[in-house]
């Protein structure tokens, strides 16, 4: 392999490398992201970057151990350094699985913050995520992570579920949220005609499900179905009381409580 191309592929951030007989390129992800624009070393954390493409914006992105993933967490008009410093040296401790587990969306327990009440930080796999989307060799690399809460995350979300999620229904990018639990429906209220369309589930905001749930009293061949995010499966019906029921669990609830209800079963 010549210097010649040596010196092509550095600058297109390939690092050329032989190993065992072959020769081949890898991914140089520290000058990638070094050159991003207005990129500069992340103060206190070795091996990351922290810019911002538009104000208000500041993102960052640190480097697995063996600088072959990158872990990125966006910010918008929230930036906390020490904060998220704090999320990505988390990662890192857990990066085995953050990039060995398949699970498109997973949550990593045990994360805190004085003053904060995130109580995990989430992973976003490459097939749910649109960083760095323009540049495939980038995107399939990069794994996105955010502060985040238990409640919001299942572990069983598909990759189109998991992206709607991160992109439309966390607000991720806000350090400062609050919890957006998972609330997954599928439900038919022939009196009202509202309901899902065929067998898909949906998610929905906590707020909807209430709503929706006293819309349900009274009415005759009325359902809803409720997903949380400990991957217990409700069903729903009014005939008289509240009918609620999990596999063998079965409650029967006055009509004033099936929103006490609903807000413990998402919690």
């Amino acid at each position: 392999m010549g210097n010649d191309f040596c010196g092509i592929a550095r600058t297109l951030g390939w690092t050329a490398v032989a190993k065992e007989g072959w020769e081949g390129l890898v991914m140089d992800l520290a000058a990638k992201l070094s050159a991003l624009p207005n990129a500069r070393p992340l103060p206190g954390v070795s091996d990351a970057w922290e810019w911002s493409p538009a104000p208000g914006f500041v993102l960052l992105a640190a480097l697995s151990s063996d600088r072959r993933y990158a872990f990125r967490l966006n910010t918008k008009d929230s930036y906390d350094a020490e904060f998220c410093r704090a999320v990505l040296e988390f990662v890192r401790e857990r990066e085995v699985e953050v990039i060995g587990r398949p699970e498109p969306l997973i949550a990593l327990a045990g994360f805190s913050w004085p003053g904060r009440e995130f109580d995990v930080v989430g992973r976003v796999g490459p097939k749910a995520h649109l960083l760095f989307h323009e540049e495939p060799d980038l995107h399939d690399v990069v794994f996105g992570v955010f502060p985040g809460y238990s409640a919001e995350i299942s572990g069983a979300e598909s990759a189109d579920q998991a992206a709607e999620r991160y992109g439309r229904m966390f607000k991720a990018s806000d350090m400062n949220r609050s919890p957006s639990p998972y609330v997954l429906v599928r439900f038919d209220n022939p009196r009202t005609g509202a309901g899902t369309i065929g067998e898909q589930p949906v998610f929905i905001s906590p707020d909807y499900l209430v709503h929706e749930l006293r819309l349900l009293e009274g009415a005759k061949d009325a359902y809803l179905e409720l997903w949380n995010h400990r991957n217990q499966q409700w069903h729903v019906r009014w005939d008289g009381l509240w009918h609620v029921t999990c596999g063998a669990r079965e409650l029967r609830l006055p009509a004033d409580e099936v929103a006490n209800w609903a807000a413990e079963v998402i919690r």
